[in-house]
């Protein structure tokens, strides 16, 4: 995926969850059947990637062996791969479980460790020549903070040092992310993952106080003068619902206006986003946010917008 992508229409992901427990739609789609299904569905509603998840990181989750895993992710690779040929992102940290959904159809790592949790990732991106989303986590450069002790380990061992985690403790949080960054671009560069393979995702949700949130979402084309596609995910992220719940909007999940209130708002954060140049969004619903991506993204290219033939309207 080029860096060039900016200048195009913000690409949509939707998300499928082959897990029991995610905190979206957990057990919604953990049968190959209903995955499938889901599949077809994203894709009819303008999905031009998908991404395949076998391990919930929400707070509280559990670790999903290696093996249990794969036998999540792999048989659903094998059947979108049999009748689409639409992009497929495998979200995972462990380089094993990458390695088997790449040689299944795959074509995107969607790391959320940032090629920091597991050593032996970088090189099996490499040697397969995909793409990978190289996401900052926060957690693992902050473990002992507020907001990230509510999160589950990432990572095989410990991806800094002590000296480096006490450091990191008071840093603001846009200089973390550069840090984080550099480390994991370096490692990148090592194992030889070719530049325009690499996505950049700032981590929005995942062990980040509302302001920082907010100050990475403000601040996002800071994060594109590094010169790399930003891969954004915003659905339903407990920041966005504490917002709607501050200002007297129903997200209560178990009605139906709690639950549309929650994609609306995921929607809008979208439409910033495609507003500022982001490549690509990952989403729950795709229906929703394709009208905030084709909305914002309209504004974005003015400059090469048509102008409408008024004779039919007469």
């Amino acid at each position: 995926m080029s860096n060039k992508a900016s200048q195009a229409k913000t690409a949509i992901c939707g998300i499928i969850n082959v897990t029991p427990d995610s905190f979206s739609d957990g057990g919604q789609f953990f049968a190959v059947d209903q995955a499938l299904q889901q599949a077809r569905k994203l894709i009819a509603e303008g999905a031009s990637m998908l991404d395949i998840g076998g391990e919930s990181t929400r707070p509280g989750s559990s670790y999903v062996e290696i093996e249990e895993e794969i036998q999540r992710v792999v048989p659903v690779i094998k059947a979108i791969r049999e009748e689409s040929d639409v992009l497929i992102s495998i979200d995972t940290w462990k380089s094993q479980v990458a390695e088997a959904a790449l040689a299944a159809g795959a074509n995107l790592v969607n790391d959320i460790t940032g090629l920091m949790g597991d050593e032996k990732m970088a090189d099996v991106v490499a040697k397969a020549g995909a793409e990978v989303v190289i996401m900052f986590n926060p957690v693992m450069a902050r473990p002992q903070h507020p907001s990230s002790l509510i999160f589950p380990h990432f990572g095989f061992g410990q991806a800094f040092t002590e000296e480096e985690l006490a450091g990191f403790e008071k840093v603001p949080i846009e200089d973390l992310m550069k840090t984080f960054f550099e480390r994991a671009l370096a490692r990148a560069e090592e194992a030889g993952i070719a530049r325009e393979n690499i996505l950049l995702d700032p981590g929005i949700g995942f062990g980040l106080t509302k302001k920082e949130n907010l100050l990475l979402l403000r601040d996002l084309d800071k994060l594109h003068q590094k010169g790399y596609p930003i891969f954004l995910g915003v659905s339903r992220k407990r920041f966005v619902i504490n917002i709607l719940e501050e200002n007297g909007f129903e997200v209560n999940p178990e009605t139906e206006l709690g639950f549309r209130n929650r994609d609306t708002a995921s929607a809008h954060v979208t439409s910033i986003a495609a507003r500022q140049g982001v490549e690509v969004v990952r989403v729950h619903d795709v229906a929703s946010h394709r009208m905030a991506v084709e909305i914002a993204s309209a504004i974005r290219l003015a400059d090469d917008a048509e102008n409408l033939d008024l004779k039919q309207y007469k």
